[in-house]
């Protein structure tokens, strides 16, 4: 990331969820009336072209072919987590973290969510814009929503969260999505050893990337072409997981791995032509919990876990 910037993939990501948005509703992927908002005005100006089916067609066309794999993947990551938000929702969850928040506007359009309290952590650069974004979006910041403003790699997560207000001795929900793979090992082993460290019945999602991706791009459809992309926007990979190692090195953070799917995974979900699309393939969401101890029930986590576990 820059210095003074905020994270360019992140503006990506929403510019691809606000291109979807503009399809007819029964076609949508991801419906997120909130990506618009956080988009520069180049940005906003092709997410506005894409109102015309035809426009909109060949957007994604074009993205398709420079970035394989990047837009369906993402579009198909954001949905299913999602619904695990949804479903954590639904069952009571009374605190969702969101690490390296991004653009992500789960807190702001995801029913029900005014009902729980989030944490939105992210680096300061990233966190004071979007917060100028939703309040002149929204008009006012959201009551249900507390931005902590931190470094994974320089500050000290637990601390921010718990000065915050995160009381740790209830389950919660973490969400930890497309931010790993830009961190060193120790940062990522740090704050996951934290989440492995409250309530039982915590949940988790989080994403890595295939650590072979990192060292051999060419191996994976699309790999090469993402890999200049970020390092072109000095926003680099540094991080990432061997898939058959996934299950041990949460074991070794206090977590119990649930489900662990690939984009070609999630993809069959929600594309029908699933089988055709190619690339990201090295892009991996983990379903996560954190185990029962001295006999504490886990019954909160396997609520939580049964959409990533189902179809």
């Amino acid at each position: 990331m820059k210095a003074k910037s905020p994270s360019r993939t992140a503006e990506h990501n929403a510019l691809f969820r606000a291109i979807e948005g503009a399809r007819r509703p029964k076609d949508r992927i991801v419906d997120d009336r909130m990506a618009l908002s956080f988009l520069s005005p180049s940005f906003r100006f092709v997410a506005s072209l894409a109102r015309n089916p035809l426009v909109s067609a060949m957007l994604c066309r074009y993205i398709d072919a420079r970035w394989p794999g990047s837009r369906t993947s993402l579009l198909a990551r954001t949905r299913l987590i999602d619904e695990y938000v949804t479903s954590a929702l639904a069952n009571g969850v009374s605190q969702i973290v969101v690490l390296g928040a991004g653009f992500d506007s789960r807190a702001y359009r995801l029913a029900e969510a005014e009902r729980t309290w989030f944490f939105e952590i992210d680096h300061p650069n990233t966190s004071a814009v979007k917060k100028a974004h939703i309040e002149r979006s929204l008009g006012v910041l959201p009551k249900h929503v507390t931005y902590v403003a931190a470094d994974f790699e320089c500050d000290q997560v637990p601390a921010s969260l718990q000065a915050a207000g995160l009381d740790g001795s209830r389950p919660s929900l973490f969400l930890w999505e497309g931010v790993s793979n830009y961190l060193t090992e120790d940062a990522v082993r740090s704050t996951l050893s934290f989440i492995g460290s409250l309530a039982a019945g915590t949940a988790l999602a989080f994403t890595y990337v295939d650590r072979a991706v990192l060292h051999d791009p060419t191996g994976f459809a699309g790999g090469r072409e993402v890999q200049r992309t970020i390092a072109r926007l000095e926003e680099r990979w540094t991080f990432g997981i061997q898939p058959g190692r996934a299950p041990g090195f949460l074991k070794e953070c206090g977590l119990d791995l649930d489900s662990d799917l690939s984009a070609a995974d999630y993809r069959q979900r929600y594309y029908k032509n699933a089988a055709r699309i190619r690339g990201y393939e090295f892009y991996h969401v983990i379903f996560g919990h954190v185990p029962s101890r001295a006999g504490l029930s886990d019954a909160y986590s396997s609520r939580e876990v049964t959409l990533a576990q189902s179809q």
